[in-house]
């Protein structure tokens, strides 16, 4: 098992809109990927610093989705309200409890 772990800072008072479009596109966006066992968002308002972290099998999976033309036009909706570049990290867990 895998978790991509996304974390970008938005714009001031941007979080519920950020929250309710991750709600409206992603089940669409990762229906066909078998590799997806589902995402958290989530996010602190304190820094206006959103955390999406996502479960895959197969990080390659997240690869493929991550460079498709859907992919792509999801997150430019998103990125309207980033202040700042997003940063992406997969890792591998190693303890489950």
């Amino acid at each position: 098992m895998h978790v991509v772990i996304t974390t970008v800072r938005v714009q001031d008072g941007s979080i519920p809109d950020l929250a309710a479009l991750f709600d409206e596109t992603n089940r669409d966006l990762v229906a066909g990927e078998d590799d997806w066992f589902g995402a958290w968002f989530t996010a602190n308002h304190e820094t206006n610093e959103v955390t999406v972290i996502a479960r895959w099998t197969d990080p390659a999976s997240y690869e493929r989705l991550r460079s498709s033309p859907e992919f792509s036009a999801t997150m430019g909706r998103f990125a309207e309200k980033f202040a700042g570049p997003p940063a992406v990290t997969v890792n591998e867990v190693l303890v489950e409890m």
